[in-house]
């Protein structure tokens, strides 16, 4: 019965669009052409369409198209580009030829407006490394736009992430930052994330006001990144400077006192627009629905784009911020129960209001492009980022309230000077070699990365009633270290590799094969000092992998392909400091097959996909422990009671479906959902088969939004959203009484614009249901009823 159920799913996007499509005529005639302005610049991103029929593409960075399956005739050709007045003439396609056409645009006069591209026509270049549509990749990719962003009021990763299937929040380290699980396995905060497809730690709040998209690429991305965890790659493209001016200002508020002023300014520093600039500002202050928790940030984030040439472009973006908050550890109950949890208030705060997480960002990325023609260009991209973050948290040492009330809790104090410095270079093209184009992924990055690590005396506190809160009466330790100090040890991380990525497109571009390969060194450890010297035995990681990727797709129509994939990937675990221990790597492969479909008018884009991952070598720690354990181990901490494994192998298998863009002109909507066992296979640890922890097997989500467009009501716009999130275990042990239950909310959102102004009201979880995350029996709640209103004004 499942497998009937899958060919369906799998069969369902192909019989729609029979349905949706002309009859299939024999592919007969290609109509090619070259976009530009009046200046002779080409226009990039142009949208060309043939009305009332199924045909329409994207130019590229060259101004260039082409359209191909056109039947002999007269066509009406409509061109549209952002910034420029729409273009729409008569042309005569004949039989048997590539038909050859030139378009100019002229600029608008007016002020912007959008022009918007959805579902599987949309381009990721920077997570993907390639100029391909979607619709043309055979692996999983999601785009959260800056439309969605703003219909849903997004302030946080964790609601930006709703919109993706196969990926949540599963932890939190403290509120600080958050932790992500990605197709059921955890995404690692040193080799994950990624700004501008430029590596990025995750050790603060990630989303801020300078994010234009936020880009989900599913499973192992080794090829493209070197050493990485297999189950998604997030990547936050910035906002850049544009060929127009404007000014926007915007005010959040919230029912529990924050307060978020924005600033958005673009223009052009010359009459010739040969020299661009943009720079977002923000500032927020407000309290969590936690009592005793507090946070304040800024970001300064201006950027520059200097077009030197026709061909070569620079731009350069500095980021500033700062993000300081009061750290708050979650929930506990007797015998970590979760139904005893239900009897506490979300609102209980068990740490102390004194403890703070602090974090100081400054970065500077710059990318220089050169387009050697009109299918080749070459990207260099350089980054320095310099971080000072400091955390100051408290920890429940056996995760569980006792009878009378009293909890037991300890400090984990430590800071961090960490700096980073890289470079990505990237050859970009496309080739044809007699029936077949080859576009071309060739490119070369290296990035190094040092982090002194200080952190303070562990102490045991006094004991904590939760019946009877008493705060403040501990003497915390205060954390030693500062920055520049050269007797102090430093943790490193130092990474190059080389790839080469080839996808052939051949059949007028029917059948299409992905190849490639990356060769990654990465070494890994700590350089000690005359200070601080080498513990015995001590050495480096070093680990010089070549990691393959696969792909088979078949379009049989313009707008639906079906594809298979295969990937490697890898994660360096390196030198355990406690243990003494060289870990060796985990290991990832995964097999995806998928459906993509683009409807209406390529309104809205459908994303189907199966995979399987598997994961060898996984090692872990198991916290809390009563004494040495009886399974195999490395290690055993007796101070803090937890015990290191590895020679673990996991499994996730499933199924997520993607549906997002228009259904008609004022509906839009984002579906995303999806069915994922992530289990045991074989670990020293856990029994065989058990859930992994905080991976829920289903996770659905709905957005959908209307515009009215009738003359009293233009302007008004309704939302509403459903998020579900499946039951499952705060531990691998799978204990019973450690079993989350399912969650259910949902959110409201109206919002209305005239002329110049603004303005949104955002209710999340409107029936005030109560949700959490869970690990090793500490509970985090999910926000109570929330109401977020803006006002704003854009010139």
């Amino acid at each position: 019965m499942k497998q009937c159920y899958l060919i369906l799913l799998l069969l369902f996007p192909a019989f729609l669009s029979a349905q949706t499509t002309d009859s299939l005529k024999k592919t007969q005639s290609f109509l090619s052409g070259r976009v530009t302005d009046l200046s002779g610049k080409p226009v990039d991103r142009a949208t060309i369409t043939l009305p009332d029929t199924k045909h329409k593409t994207l130019t590229d960075r060259e101004g260039e198209f082409k359209l191909s399956g056109i039947s002999a005739g007269t066509y009406h050709i409509l061109i549209k580009a952002l910034g420029y007045n729409e273009l729409q003439e008569i042309i005569s396609i004949k039989n048997n030829e590539e038909n050859r056409v030139t378009f100019t645009l002229e600029v608008k006069s007016e002020k912007l407006t959008e022009v918007a591209i959805t579902g599987q026509k949309r381009k990721t270049a920077s997570i993907t490394k390639s100029e391909l549509a979607l619709i043309d990749i055979p692996i999983s990719i999601q785009v959260i736009d800056r439309k969605l962003i703003e219909q849903r009021q997004i302030i946080s990763i964790e609601d930006a992430i709703k919109n993706v299937s196969g990926l949540t929040q599963n932890n939190s380290y403290n509120g600080a930052y958050s932790m992500f699980n990605g197709r059921g396995f955890d995404l690692n905060a040193s080799a994950n994330f990624r700004r501008n497809g430029i590596f990025t730690y995750n050790n603060s709040q990630l989303f801020t006001d300078n994010i234009e998209s936020i880009e989900i690429l599913k499973g192992p991305a080794s090829i493209q990144f070197g050493d990485i965890a297999p189950g998604a790659v997030m990547n936050f493209v910035t906002k850049k400077p544009l060929d127009t001016t404007f000014q926007k200002f915007e005010l959040k508020v919230d029912d529990y006192g924050m307060i978020r002023p924005t600033i958005d300014i673009n223009g052009k520093l010359t009459k010739n627009n040969k020299l661009l600039y943009r720079l977002n500002t923000s500032y927020e202050s407000g309290k969590d629905f936690v009592d005793h928790v507090n946070s304040k940030n800024y970001l300064i984030a201006p950027t520059i784009a200097w077009k030197i040439t026709d061909q070569l472009n620079w731009n350069i973006e500095l980021v500033a911020r700062n993000d300081q908050r009061t750290m708050s550890p979650g929930l506990v109950s007797k015998n970590g129960d979760f139904e005893e949890l239900k009897k506490m208030s979300v609102r209980t705060f068990l740490g102390e209001p004194n403890t703070q997480a602090r974090y100081n960002e400054a970065s500077v990325y710059a990318t220089l492009s050169y387009k050697l023609n009109k299918d080749w260009h070459f990207q260099n991209t350089f980054y320095y980022s310099k971080v000072n973050s400091s955390y100051e948290s408290i920890y429940f040492t056996d995760n569980k309230v006792l009878d009378n009330g009293d909890l037991n809790r300890k400090n984990e104090f430590w800071r961090t000077f960490e700096k980073s410095i890289g470079t990505s270079n990237d050859l970009i093209g496309k080739i044809k070699v007699l029936n077949m184009t080859h576009n071309v992924v060739l490119g070369f990055d290296n990035f190094y990365s040092d982090n002194a690590y200080y952190n303070a005396e562990y102490k045991d506190l006094k004991p904590f009633n939760i019946y009877n809160p008493r705060y403040g009466e501990n003497e915390l330790p205060l954390t030693p270290g500062f920055e520049g100090d050269k007797d102090k040890e430093k943790s490193f991380i130092k990474r190059y590799g080389f790839y080469l990525q080839d996808q052939i497109k051949i059949w007028k571009d029917k059948l299409q094969f992905l190849l490639g390969i990356r060769f990654n060194a990465t070494t890994r450890g700590q350089k000690y000092t005359a200070a601080v010297p080498a513990p015995d035995g001590y050495r480096n990681d070093k680990q010089t992998p070549f990691t393959p990727r696969f792909g088979l797709l078949f379009k049989p129509y313009p707008n639906l392909s079906f594809y298979a994939s295969y990937a490697k990937s890898y994660e360096q675990n390196g030198w355990e400091t406690t243990s003494r221990i060289m870990l060796k790597p985990t290991l990832g492969e995964q097999l995806d097959f998928g459906v993509k479909s683009n409807f209406l008018n390529d309104r809205l884009g459908i994303s189907l996909s199966v995979f399987k991952i598997n994961k060898s070598d996984v090692m872990g720690y198991v916290m809390g422990l009563a004494g040495k354990p009886d399974f195999p181990h490395l290690f055993y901490n007796e101070e803090f009671k937890w015990a290191l494994y590895d020679g673990a192998k996991h499994r996730s298998k499933g199924i997520e479906l993607d549906i997002n863009g228009k259904i008609t002109g004022e509906l839009s909507v984002n579906i995303a959902a999806s069915y994922i066992e992530a289990k045991v296979v074989a670990d020293p640890a856990y029994k065989t088969g058990n859930l992994l922890s905080g991976a829920p097997k289903v996770i659905s989500n709905l957005w959908a939004d209307y515009q009215l467009d009738k003359i009293l009501l233009k302007g008004l716009d309704i939302g509403l959203g459903l998020s579900y999130r499946g039951q499952f275990y705060s531990n691998t042990l799978n204990l019973p009484n450690q079993k989350v239950s399912s969650y259910l909310s949902m959110d409201l959102a109206v919002g209305y614009k005239y002329k110049n102004v603004f303005t949104r009201l955002n209710v999340s979880n409107l029936t005030n249901n109560i949700g959490y995350l869970a690990t090793d029996g500490v509970y985090r709640p999910f926000w109570p009823r929330r109401s977020i209103f803006s006002i704003g004004y854009k010139i």
